[in-house]
């Protein structure tokens, strides 16, 4: 973005009424998430702006406080998510630009000047500047008065929805209480890769994805999921796991069978979400055992959906 040094304006030449945005790191793009950005969208026309969500291009799990725990989403599926709110702009910023600003330099020179920011929402537990010097009071204080909106927690089943909660039930297998707080089932979106090319073989054929580092991975086993190949979904039964039976490399990536689907798919991102958990990885005696439970796990999934249709 261009900044409008000459007239002193604290507002970028790009958006001359300034915007307002949404703040946070965002992984998972969950319930709580939605409400800021929503609280964003909604200032900004009543304002005549365009509405934003500043947030980090690095990876989750790279930020502070978050060494460790697997990110939900990647920086791209944020920002069709974002985009899906309503957002018209995302603005990206690298941890290292910013870590070392102090509250007011982060407000005035990243936010102010730097993207052309009016107005801003946060989450009620949102920290800032270096070393988290800045919380919502503080914000709203450098902010002026009535230009930070402060969301409080936007709960589920008496719970505060955040995305270590979230990551939990993944990381259990829990991915119907997951897609509760998500708001959306738990979705991957990889490119597909080269497997063994056996389910080709004895007549179902699969897709592998990886999980790249860092990413949340469920708990090992078989999904009920729904496929999106260009403007169609089909359903799916994924096994996440090390594919025993066939597989003794002990590599977890997901694996998944689309019913109805007879296509060339390799290279291509798939977006695969995960509905509910129906079994767990086992090792079959044979390749024709293993055929004989992936229809069984198809069948089954089939009649998931459609119970979950009838509903």
């Amino acid at each position: 973005m261009t900044k409008k040094e000459s007239s002193g304006s604290p507002y970028c030449a790009v958006f001359p009424q300034g915007l307002t945005a949404a703040l946070g790191s965002f992984d998972g793009v969950h319930l709580g998430h939605a409400e800021l950005i929503g609280e964003a969208v909604k200032n900004a026309r009543e304002n005549g702006r365009a509405s934003a969500v500043w947030t980090f291009s690095d990876e989750s799990s790279s930020l502070p406080g978050k060494q460790g725990m697997r990110s939900i989403t990647t920086l791209g599926e944020k920002l069709e998510l974002f985009a899906e709110l309503g957002a018209d702009y995302a603005l990206l910023a690298d941890f290292e630009s910013v870590r070392d600003l102090s509250p007011r330099e982060f407000v005035d020179g990243m936010l102010r000047r730097g993207c052309g920011v009016r107005t801003v929402v946060c989450g009620f537990n949102f920290s800032f500047g270096k070393g988290g010097a800045g919380d919502p009071a503080v914000l709203s204080e450098l902010m002026g008065e009535g230009n930070c909106i402060i969301v409080p927690p936007v709960c589920v089943d008496g719970s505060p929805v955040s995305s270590s909660a979230i990551r939990r039930l993944i990381e259990s297998g829990d991915t119907e209480e997951a897609a509760k707080l998500l708001g959306r089932p738990f979705f991957i979106d990889f490119p597909v890769v080269h497997g063994k090319e056996l389910g080709r073989t004895i007549g179902l054929p699969t897709i592998n994805q990886d999980f790249p580092a860092g990413h949340v991975i469920p708990e090992k086993g078989i999904y009920a999921c729904l496929v999106e190949i260009g403007d169609r979904s089909y359903p799916g039964v994924s096994n996440v796991g090390t594919r025993p039976t066939v597989d003794d490399s002990g590599r977890i990536n997901c694996e998944t069978h689309i019913i109805g689907y007879s296509g060339w798919l390799y290279g291509e991102n798939i977006k695969v979400s995960f509905y509910k958990r129906l079994r767990g990885e086992k090792r079959f005696p044979d390749v024709a055992s293993l055929r004989a439970q992936i229809e069984r796990d198809a069948a089954s999934a089939l009649e998931y959906f459609k119970d979950k249709e009838a509903k």
